[in-house]
């Protein structure tokens, strides 16, 4: 199931009604949902190569650290805060996409400095909150801002 599954409308649990976004698919001034939040999924499996030794790429942990190289902080410093720095939501989604990539940086920087389980648990600990943080608030993001 993929990480916005959970959004599914199900009116059988205890009461509790959740509300199906139709905006998962759609985009916000020139940002895709779905792919921002699919590319920073990837995030956990690129970092996870690197920690086992499978990863062909060669991550820079300064770049890995910014969160103005992605496409969203892109959008984010861009067209997005144009349209949406107003709103509340857009600087937790600021503030929680900045701590992701710091996160990131941060498994990153203690793999190469050779303290690798500090590093695993790392990406099982904070870096996995820092994520689930990201997408939640991006898509609270996108949930507002359409309503408006």
């Amino acid at each position: 199931m993929e990480w916005f599954g959970f959004f599914d409308k199900d009116e059988s649990a205890k009461g509790v009604q959740t509300i199906q976004p139709n905006f998962v698919e759609g985009e916000l001034a020139g940002l895709n949902l779905k792919q921002a939040l699919e590319a920073h999924q990837a995030w956990k499996g690129k970092l996870q190569k690197e920690l086992d030794g499978e990863s062909n790429e060669r991550l820079d942990i300064t770049t890995v650290s910014q969160d103005t190289h992605c496409v969203l902080g892109k959008w984010i410093y861009g067209e997005g805060k144009k349209l949406y720095s107003h709103l509340p939501e857009y600087e937790f989604v600021r503030t929680a996409h900045a701590d992701f990539h710091v996160c990131a940086g941060e498994v990153l920087s203690k793999h190469q400095t050779g303290l690798s389980l500090e590093a695993e648990l790392l990406l099982k600990t904070k870096f996995r909150t820092a994520s689930n943080k990201n997408q939640m608030l991006l898509t609270n993001l996108f949930r507002v801002a359409k309503t408006r």
